[in-house]
């Protein structure tokens, strides 16, 4: 349950932005589409999928903020709420199958 709540703060982070700025799920898709590939993982309980979809996430977080597709700002915030994702998901190894 609290993984689904943290989750959320990681699809919250991906979806606001500021006022001036497009959301960042919408600046640069590959990031919402590794959300989507989290909270999947997260729903069927495949921990270690959702722990690699998460890495990615900040992968292509990263990627997309040198691109300058989002800002520093909503960058910070979505490394936040990936750290907070990843804080909760077991060890690589752990609580899979």
């Amino acid at each position: 349950m609290i993984m689904r709540v943290v989750a959320g703060c990681l699809l919250l982070a991906l979806a606001a932005g500021c006022s001036e700025d497009t959301p960042p799920g919408e600046a640069a898709p590959e990031l919402a589409t590794q959300l989507e590939k989290v909270d999947a993982a997260i729903e069927a309980g495949e921990l270690e999928k959702a722990r690699n979809a998460v890495e990615a996430l900040i992968a292509d977080t990263a990627q997309a903020r040198v691109e300058g597709d989002i800002s520093d700002e909503q960058a910070d915030r979505i490394f936040e709420a990936a750290q907070d994702v990843l804080a909760e998901l077991p060890e690589s190894g752990e609580g899979d199958g």
